[in-house]
């Protein structure tokens, strides 16, 4: 059995592409594209025309992946820019217009919760680890929590990258005094989320702002998946590297760090800042990064309801 899951976000419209034989989940294809579908949506609360455009560009190019590998089965599912635009609904008809693939509206607190099992998938975890997930979105921020694999709460919060972006950051390098109102509201957003957030033994990060930020506390000249999964991030290195985010403007820092992908490069210094507020929050002095998530967390809820199974093991 085959299974194609994408993740629509405000950012990145992602591609899993994953067989299923027994208790094992293979990856075959695992996608990045850059639509920024969420582009303006916090202002105007819709998706404009250009990203509507860029989206269903995107989604054309996959559904020709997924075609190409003869997928048996497809779940898409979209989280805060679809959860937040007025006209969701006009765009959903236009993917499955211009694809035939339909789009399922994933609710925050959903979210949170298959970014958890999918951020643990094939990790190496005791079962009594108090453990917490953050995803770090464009649109959204998801904070969760479980015990060993065992999901217990999770909290989704409108502090995503892009969001974060146009409200506060206007230029490039960002303005001395723009960063200090982000820093507020994203404290506040934090603390105000969940006032018993447990203790954690340990905190792991997913999507494009941890993995970026691996890549540069590494110096790699590009992605390399293998150097990325499970690196651990330490809070001296999260604070050298906002500093040098928001200091520099974005040509620099392309330059200098030739793995930022350069469509992500605008977001990253509000993606940084909300790292590094999260491990204050957290109490945490290290992030364990995860190449993984809520792509990979869909896909173990499409495989344990098509056969019946639990306890999936990976290969890559």
């Amino acid at each position: 059995m085959r299974i194609a899951t994408l993740d629509i976000g405000t950012n990145t419209v992602l591609l899993l592409i994953v067989e299923v034989e027994g208790q094992r989940i293979r990856v075959l294809r695992d996608d990045h594209a850059i639509a920024r579908l969420g582009e303006g949506v916090d202002r105007t609360h819709r998706i404009n025309n250009a990203a509507r455009e860029r989206f269903l560009a995107v989604l054309t190019q996959h559904a020709a992946t997924i075609a190409e590998l003869g997928v048996t089965h497809i779940s898409a599912i979209a989280t805060s820019a679809l959860r937040d635009a007025e006209n969701r609904d006009e765009i959903i008809r236009a993917a499955k217009g211009s694809t035939g693939i339909t789009v399922e509206l994933l609710s925050g607190d959903d979210e949170a919760q298959w970014t958890y099992r999918g951020a643990l998938l094939g990790a190496q975890i005791s079962p009594e680890d108090n453990l917490g997930v953050l995803d770090i979105g464009g649109g959204s921020t998801e904070l969760s929590s479980g015990t060993g694999f065992r999901f217990v709460s999770g909290v989704s919060m409108d502090i995503g990258a892009v969001r974060i972006t146009e409200r506060c950051f206007g230029s490039t390098p960002i303005a001395k005094e723009a960063v200090e109102p982000a820093r507020l509201l994203i404290r506040e957003t934090l603390h105000s989320s969940d006032p018993n957030r447990p203790t954690l033994s340990q905190l792991i990060a997913v999507a494009g702002t941890p993995t970026t930020l691996a890549t540069m506390d590494q110096q790699l000249q590009e992605f390399d998946k293998s150097k990325v999964q499970n690196y651990i991030l330490r809070r001296e290195a999260v604070s050298q590297l906002l500093d040098i985010l928001l200091s520099q403007d974005t040509a620099t820092l392309l330059e200098r760090y030739p793995a930022i992908n350069k469509a992500r490069a605008d977001i990253l210094p509000a993606g940084a800042l909300i790292l590094a507020e999260a491990m204050d929050y957290c109490e945490v002095n290290e992030v364990r990064v995860s190449t993984r998530g809520l792509r990979y967390g869909i896909a173990i809820r499409e495989a344990e309801r098509l056969t019946g199974t639990t306890n999936f093991t990976i290969l890559e």
